[in-house]
């Protein structure tokens, strides 16, 4: 059984702060397609229970560490003030992953150089993610879960890579953009979501794990997370053009 952590990806469904985000035209985003520049070394960790933070104002996700982290026992009872919230829980598909650096540190960071903390209510914090600008699928619907046949696509900043070992669920639009399924509400993909015309959504088998890692080329490291009308959520892992946005043809 898949452990139920919490997550970064269903904050981004939600919209609890997601509601002030512009599209990707508005904001004038434009990044390369390329894998991001990864570390020599990766720290590979199995998936386990994250203590995340969101801070509506500054839209900024946090997760527990640096050199005071909360215990687990402690988090039940810890009740952070606007603008902070907590995050919620998702049955998370992937086996591994590893966070290499905060969002908009340089990419020749070192060591503790790359990670960003900050103190909240007495214990540490880091910064893991920084949401950017969400668009839709089938026309504007609900962040949390959009109508059938529709779909809502954040971009994030987020420097870190998931590892898939043995079978993915792959989300694709036909046109050369593919995904992959790595949070569920229920625990159990499903593969009768309602989509856009044109999208598919199957299993998968890996003849060698598949890793994901961040794309924009330089400092950057850009994420495209979708999420269906099943609550479920998808990375995107291969792009049809060079740029995202796709260039008019």
């Amino acid at each position: 059984m898949k452990r139920i952590i919490y997550s970064l990806t269903i904050l981004l469904l939600t919209g609890l702060y997601a509601c002030g985000l512009k599209t990707a035209k508005e904001t004038g985003l434009q990044f390369t397609t390329e894998v991001s520049k990864l570390p020599d070394t990766l720290n590979w960790k199995p998936i386990g229970f994250a203590k995340e933070l969101i801070n509506q104002k500054e839209m900024v996700v946090v997760i527990s560490g640096g050199s005071n982290p909360i215990p687990l026992d402690k988090w039940d009872e810890f009740t952070p003030s606007f603008p902070y919230t907590k995050n919620i829980d998702r049955h998370l598909l992937f086996q591994k992953t590893a966070f290499y650096r905060s969002p908009q540190t340089e990419v020749s960071c070192k060591g503790s150089n790359c990670i960003k903390q900050r103190e909240y209510k007495n214990y540490s914090w880091v910064e893991m993610a920084k949401p950017i600008c969400v668009d839709f699928v089938g026309g504007k619907t609900n962040l949390l879960k959009p109508e059938k046949g529709h779909l809502v696509i954040k971009t994030i900043q987020k420097c870190q890579v998931v590892m898939f070992t043995d079978s993915i669920f792959q989300l694709t639009d036909n046109q050369g953009n593919y995904y992959v399924m790595h949070a569920t509400e229920t625990g159990k993909p499903d593969t009768t979501a309602s989509l856009p015309d044109g999208w598919a959504l199957q299993k998968v088998f890996l003849n060698a794990p598949l890793v994901i890692s961040p794309f924009g080329g330089g400092n950057e490291c850009y994420y495209n997370i979708i999420g269906d009308c099943l609550g479920q959520g998808y990375h995107q892992y291969i792009f049809s053009d060079t740029v995202y946005p796709t260039r008019k043809k």
